[in-house]
């Protein structure tokens, strides 16, 4: 369980940037209590994906879309994903 939960935090590290810094949705940095809340939500996505029985390509698969596409990736993640 820590391992998962030290892989998740080092995602994020590396990922953060990229994941908050979405230019079409305008959310970043400076986005104030929305990229928070975006940055919470997409932790609490990740840890739930990593603690999912899915096969680890698809674990990876999921990550990388919760972090590139930091709205729309976790949505998508619960509507199809679960």
């Amino acid at each position: 369980m820590k391992k998962y939960n030290l892989l998740a935090a080092l995602l994020l590290i590396l990922f953060s940037p990229l994941a908050l810094a979405d230019p079409f949705l305008g959310f970043g940095w400076g986005g104030g209590i929305i990229g928070l809340i975006i940055f919470i939500l997409a932790i609490i996505a990740i840890l739930d994906v990593l603690k999912s029985g899915k096969p680890t390509e698809q674990k990876i698969l999921w990550v990388l879309v919760i972090l590139l596409l930091p709205l729309i990736g976790f949505i998508l993640y619960y509507v199809i994903g679960k």
